[in-house]
């Protein structure tokens, strides 16, 4: 059988993500929210600042995990637009902050408060697909390559995702393409270095 490319995936995963309503987004983004900050990855009593995206129309909500890391006391940035750099870099988020819509049609903070990638000790991450080995595809654009690329190799990697958008079979991933520490659905938690080995 011949082996789906990513384009393929991720066409598919784009109609099927379509078809989830409003009100599943925003319950899956708060049951995924209390997996990333219970249990075993217990996110804001291991990091300090965390990055996390601030989802589009059809992407999970972060929004329980952004108020879960302030409540504690930690710092939220996100990935922004610097036309200056021509680039994604991480910028500070604080809760009175005003938001504009930005390239790719992210929203970002209308301040730029730009921090190094290695500042952030852990990511929150978007994906179209993911699997158990902690292989993330993601939209294509190259947000977060560049980012990753200079992250802290201890800064924790989790991807959040609707159960279905892990995959079985390993993805057909590329040598630069970022593996995830986490990947966390509604359903289940997946230490991809235990599976990994």
């Amino acid at each position: 059988m011949e082996q789906r490319t990513k384009d393929d995936i991720r066409q598919e995963m784009r109609e099927r993500r379509r078809e989830v309503s409003d009100e599943r987004r925003r319950y899956t983004g708060k049951v995924i929210a209390e997996h990333v900050d219970g249990g075993e990855i217990a996110l804001t009593r291991r990091a300090w600042r965390v990055s996390i995206y601030l989802s589009t129309k059809h992407e999970i909500s972060t929004r329980h995990i952004r108020h879960a890391v302030w409540a504690a006391g930690r710092n939220v940035c996100v990935p922004a637009w610097s036309p200056d750099e021509a680039k994604y870099c991480l910028c500070e988020l604080h809760p009175m902050m005003r938001l504009v819509t930005g390239k790719h049609g992210i929203r970002e903070p209308v301040e730029q408060i730009h921090l190094a990638p290695w500042d952030a000790d852990a990511f929150i991450l978007p994906g179209l697909a993911f699997d158990a080995h902690g292989g993330r595809l993601g939209y294509g654009k190259g947000i977060y390559d560049g980012i990753l690329s200079k992250a802290n190799r201890a800064a924790i990697k989790i991807g959040i995702c609707y159960d279905w958008q892990i995959l079985s079979d390993p993805l057909p991933l590329e040598q630069h393409d970022m593996s995830v520490d986490w990947v966390v659905s509604d359903k289940r938690i997946i230490n991809c270095k235990k599976t990994r080995g």
